[in-house]
């Protein structure tokens, strides 16, 4: 597929969007995701350079699971609406309103619901300060000892969607392959595009990371293959071998932007789209 990207990051009144723009021939399409910027937190990314064991036998990635019953739904955090809306529904005293988010690009505040337990979640504000318009609500694949938790995070989406899932699970729930950045890098593992599959649309975004611990068996060449600033159909062989599992789930509201606005942003991303080759 002949399909170019180029992504930056819009702060737009203390919410963060991962603005994606796609060129395929004469087409030009806008797709706006609210990719909250705690993706740059990065659990443990792995560089091609990083990636050096050339053993043959793939190490599986551990999926860690939680029973339906106990599953607890994102989209019914984002539902809240408000920071009104989370208090009714999850009790003040298990949320923290100001917390700050560390990333490598610095510190951002959130609010977060359960902090400190498996079951903490991240919500951005696409109002800043004001909390009274939920931007997203995110996820993380809770890591002990450098591994995926066994008893996995209790949050999930409506469509099925959560922490701990393998490649190769998501693939059959969007029932086809889908486009993702290469690992190893602050954007890395993303989701780009859902190449018209079953969830394509539904404003949810997910990460995927690699846990293996011999970088699932790949060389250091097929490793390169799937990692760095690129973008590529997940039917790739070493992709699929290496099967990595999400680490993020979030799910969002899109921004409305302003005609002024939307118009200054398109501009600024014709200036850093991609040379036709």
């Amino acid at each position: 597929m002949d399909l170019k990207l180029t992504h930056f990051f819009l702060s737009f009144e203390g919410s963060h969007h991962y603005i994606t723009i796609c060129t395929k021939n004469i087409m030009k399409k806008i797709a706006v995701f609210a990719l909250t910027i705690s993706i740059l937190a990065s659990c443990k990314s792995k560089s091609g350079s990083e990636s050096t064991q050339t053993d043959s036998v793939a190490v599986t990635q551990t999926e860690s699971t939680t029973p339906a019953s106990d599953a607890l739904y994102l989209d019914d955090v984002l539902a809240c609406n408000d920071y009104e809306g989370l208090v009714k529904k999850f009790g003040a005293e298990n949320i923290v309103k100001k917390a700050t988010i560390e990333t490598g690009e610095g510190s951002f505040e959130a609010t977060k619901i359960f902090a400190g337990t498996p079951k903490e979640i991240e919500v951005y504000w696409q109002d800043g300060k004001e909390y009274k318009v939920i931007g997203d609500v995110l996820a993380r694949l809770q890591i002990k000892d450098d591994k995926p938790a066994a008893e996995g995070s209790p949050w999930t989406t409506k469509l099925g969607l959560k922490p701990g899932m393998t490649l190769k699970d998501v693939i059959a729930l969007n029932g086809k392959t889908f486009t993702i950045t290469g690992l190893g890098w602050d954007l890395g593992g993303n989701v780009v595009s859902w190449e018209g599959g079953k969830l394509a649309d539904k404003d949810i975004n997910i990460r995927f990371n690699d846990y293996s611990t011999n970088s699932g068996g790949l060389s250091e060449t097929e490793y390169a293959q799937i990692s760095g600033d690129r973008e590529f159909d997940v039917k790739h062989p070493s992709i699929q071998k290496l099967n990595p599992i999400v680490d993020q789930v979030s799910v969002y509201h899109k921004p409305n932007f302003d005609k002024e606005l939307g118009n200054k942003m398109y501009k600024d991303v014709e200036e850093k789209q991609m040379p036709k080759h």
